[in-house]
């Protein structure tokens, strides 16, 4: 099970503060189009506007949104554009 955390805009979009995912061996890519597929926010999570981290790690380092996320990580996702 991956765990999610949900900081920023993206947690008020999707109503919660953190996710469990049963997947396994996914990319960020493929977490981010479960999200929105799940909870029907298509086009409301850009890409280019938010941060995720696995196990406390930027996932650009990581092969962005290719980095592999297996079962026991923990992934951040942080909304890094809002306003005031």
């Amino acid at each position: 099970m991956i765990t999610v955390d949900l900081r920023g805009g993206i947690r008020k979009f999707v109503g919660y503060p953190q996710l469990r995912v049963e997947e396994d061996g996914i990319t960020i890519d493929d977490m981010i189009d479960y999200i929105e597929n799940r909870y029907e926010l298509s086009g409301k999570i850009k890409k280019n506007e938010i941060m995720v981290a696995i196990n406390g790690v930027d996932s650009s380092i990581l092969g962005g949104g290719r980095a592999k996320i297996t079962s026991g990580d923990i992934v951040t996702i942080l909304t890094v554009v809002h306003g005031g």
